[in-house]
């Protein structure tokens, strides 16, 4: 029959049971940070690289960089299974953008940076641009070209705003109406000479020229003149 352990046995068993909780808790804990870290870092990446291997002049196959997921919501493995994962995240009426592209390259000509739409897995609709650089051997033949992705979707938010801003400036300018020259206006009546060679009253010259509004009243110098019966004299102010 085995032996009991003894008092300090047991309290020895606890504290290594303890110290090996506790180094648990803090792997657990470095771990997670270490998630967090990396979530972080992936959700700040906007950039990745991709490669595509030419052979007779056709595309063989493409490799894309580990960042792709941050971009596109798919890893590099689901695009290697499926080379023609890609394109079909692009939208329809973007893919002739990319086709163009790809053709140009194949036609050895340089191609420009184009910009074009990307679903990503989750379903959200990101802008990116794509630059490709092809290679050469020695002899020229095209052996491989690649390309970096970036998300520029902020950067198209913010145009569409600007255009937005600037549509509504021009529709406020073209509703602001301004006076500017030389006016003639007659020294008796006050009437000015509009553009058609016709006198108008000053109140209905402005405006139609400008976004004024008039309130008729009369001032005290008019007043008595018009009305010199209801003008109280000195005598009666006093």
């Amino acid at each position: 029959m085995a032996e009991k352990p003894s008092y300090e046995e047991l309290e020895q068993r606890i504290s290594d049971l303890e110290t090996l909780l506790h180094a648990f808790i803090l792997s657990e804990k470095s771990l997670q940070e270490s998630e967090n870290r990396y979530r972080r870092i992936t959700e700040a990446v906007t950039d990745y690289i991709f490669t595509v291997r030419v052979e007779g002049g056709q595309p063989l196959d493409t490799v894309h960089g580990a960042a792709c997921e941050a971009v596109t919501g798919y890893n590099a493995d689901e695009f290697h299974k499926d080379q023609y994962l890609w394109i079909r995240m692009v939208p329809e009426e973007d893919r002739n953008i990319i086709r163009d592209q790809i053709s140009r390259i194949l036609s050895k000509e340089k191609p420009d940076p184009i910009e074009h739409r990307i679903t990503r897995k989750d379903g959200v609709v990101r802008w990116v641009r794509n630059t490709a650089v092809p290679n050469f051997d020695r002899d020229g033949n095209l052996i491989s070209y690649d390309g970096l992705i970036r998300d520029i979707t902020d950067i198209k938010e913010a145009e569409v705003k600007r255009e937005e801003l600037v549509r509504e400036l021009q529709s406020a300018l073209s509703k602001v109406k301004q006076l500017s020259g030389l006016l003639p206006i007659c020294a008796a009546c006050k009437k000015i000479r509009n553009d058609q060679g016709y006198w108008q009253q000053i109140e209905s010259y402005i405006h139609e020229h400008s976004d004024a509004e008039f309130s008729h009243s009369i001032c005290p110098e008019c007043f008595k003149q018009l009305y010199p019966e209801l003008t109280p004299t000195k005598n009666n102010q006093s």
